[in-house]
């Protein structure tokens, strides 16, 4: 074995720190930002009926776009040059960018339109094509949960885990029931599943809140048979960082939209089979 020269691990250890330092600028830009979201959307809780697109089993408020301009407004304070993709819309830097910031403003958007207190703000920086730093804002709480793809997942700053639960029998689970059919695992099919297979199935209406329960052990599970990008990537990087697995199970051809699972590493095997019956 060849012996590492003194002067190149100064070199590793000072390329280690750059790289440190510019996850945690990301990781402050994403609280800052996913902060600044959340926070407009509680100042306006008085024009939570301000919906300007209604759908069968969804509405769109005014708040929603006004919230992602908030998180873009800091995140471009920052990184002026990044690509913006987010559930209100996508746009392009000012120049060209290996960085991509995914913002969900209003996580739980029908549950704050009805004054349900389940909501919440997500924002993630992907680089390359890696999720590199996350944050979710729940203002009615005051909790962020933050994460970097090489540090720890935190809650207001202080390291979280998942549940050691194993037997799905005592497993509490949180998912998801959209109406759209996608792939071969209709939502209504995977419900009826879980309700028989576990000892308890919440739908609570905020995937980003939901995944984060799932990482500091709140819930043992989260399963999504239909579910967006934006509405995950900084919490599925969360729930990782804190030790959970995190599987896409299937990705359907619509963009952006595919099939999860997060669960406590004890559970995942277990659960998995009962999502894929």
């Amino acid at each position: 074995m060849t012996a590492r020269h003194p002067d190149q691990e100064k070199v590793t250890a000072a390329a280690r720190k750059k790289m440190n330092r510019q996850e945690t600028n990301l990781r402050e830009c994403a609280e800052a930002a996913a902060r600044a979201a959340g926070l407009h959307a509680l100042h306006n809780t008085s024009r939570r009926a301000e919906i300007v697109q209604r759908s069968a089993h969804d509405v769109k408020l005014a708040l929603d776009a006004e919230c992602q301009a908030a998180a873009e407004k800091v995140i471009r304070s920052k990184y002026p040059a990044a690509h913006i993709l987010g559930e209100e819309g996508t746009r392009t830097g000012e120049a060209s960018s290996d960085l991509t910031w995914i913002i969900d403003p209003l996580d739980g958007s029908v549950n704050f339109s009805h004054g349900i207190p389940v909501w919440c703000s997500s924002v993630a920086a992907v680089k390359d094509g890696v999720t590199v730093a996350g944050a979710v804002y729940v203002p009615l709480r005051d909790e962020c949960f933050t994460a970097t793809v090489n540090g720890p997942a935190l809650l207001n700053g202080r390291p979280i885990a998942p549940s050691s639960t194993a037997d799905p029998a005592r497993a509490l689970v949180l998912t998801g029931l959209s109406k759209k059919i996608h792939g071969t695992h209709p939502g209504l099919q995977i419900l009826n599943r879980l309700a028989v297979g576990v000892q308890k199935v919440r739908v609570m209406g905020a995937a980003a809140i939901d995944i984060c329960h799932v990482a500091c052990g709140r819930a043992d599970a989260y399963i999504e048979p239909s579910i967006y990008l934006w509405d995950v990537a900084a919490a599925g990087l969360i729930a990782r960082r804190a030790g959970a697995v995190t599987e896409v199970i299937e990705q359907y051809d619509e963009v952006h939209l595919f099939y999860m699972c997060t669960s406590g590493p004890d559970l995942h095997r277990h659960l998995k089979n009962i999502a894929l019956e």
